[in-house]
């Protein structure tokens, strides 16, 4: 085990091992990813029969190897990406018997241990149509329901400043949300979810159909640079909802759907 050699790193091992599954994309990078998530994700496919080395909590070339044969198997993208919907396939497939979660198993032994406490993680992208003072409040509130809703918020977007969409996806990219959110100014409401001409986010459009539903307005697949270009689910809704006055009860919505995605 590397040793903890700042409070930097002593941090860093926190925030690793509070994730579940399906609060990140997971993949093989440099440095290689860590955290209770990886751990979960190797038990699992252990368990399917598709990971055989050491469940160490570490996202090395190996598993990227079993990661790829399961979506190759399932028909998926075949990416070694774990997002959403690979997740959501692995979880499908396990038997009644073992369809616990690490995370819950943990908490039938310890209740009192809370690894739920970081929740999951969303970004936003507001635009930059109201004066300063206006734009903070919706910051200010979108972290106040995300902070009730036990879920970790971060801004693609900056108050005040016009920030380039190519620079907006490279951070979304780097940040690898559970989910995205981009609020676009428009005359109609609606919601988008990334679809192309082969392929489409299967979570985006259950997603896009549960707050559209809830919220009366249309639902659409589109190829929009956002939506195309993030590797995170990911979900534009046109209209005037970046205001503050009504951005707290969207993302009640929306949160709302994000955690009922995750009941199965």
């Amino acid at each position: 085990m590397d040793l903890i050699k700042s409070k930097e790193d002593l941090w860093s091992e926190l925030i690793n091992h509070g994730y579940k599954l399906g609060d990140r994309i997971l993949n093989f990078s440099e440095p290689e990813l860590r955290g209770s998530d990886v751990e979960e994700l190797q038990e699992l496919l252990s368990r399917l029969g598709f990971y055989s080395e050491p469940i160490n909590g570490v996202f090395n070339i190996g598993l990227e190897t079993s990661v790829i044969k399961f979506q190759e198997n399932k028909g998926l993208s075949v990416d070694g990406n774990v997002g959403l919907g690979t997740v959501h396939e692995i979880r499908m497939l396990m038997r009644p018997n073992l369809n616990t979660s690490l995370n819950e198993a943990i908490k039938s032994i310890a209740p009192n241990l809370n690894t739920s406490l970081l929740g999951y993680s969303v970004c936003f992208d507001f635009p930059n149509e109201e004066d300063y003072s206006v734009q903070i409040e919706t910051y200010e509130a979108t972290k106040e329901v995300c902070l009730k809703n036990n879920v970790v918020a971060s801004f693609a977007s900056e108050v005040g400043v016009d920030v380039e969409e190519e620079n907006i996806i490279k951070y979304v990219n780097k940040l690898r949300p559970t989910l995205f959110i981009s609020f676009k100014k428009s005359e109609e409401n609606s919601i988008a979810y990334f679809k192309g001409s082969f392929t489409e986010s299967k979570f985006g459009k259950d997603m896009s159909r549960d707050v559209g539903n809830k919220l009366k307005i249309t639902q659409s697949g589109k190829a929009h640079n956002l939506l195309k270009n993030t590797k995170s689910v990911t979900l534009v809704l046109f209209g005037n909802y970046y205001q503050y006055d009504k951005v707290g009860d969207v993302l009640e919505v929306i949160l709302r759907s994000l955690n009922k995605s995750f009941e199965n």
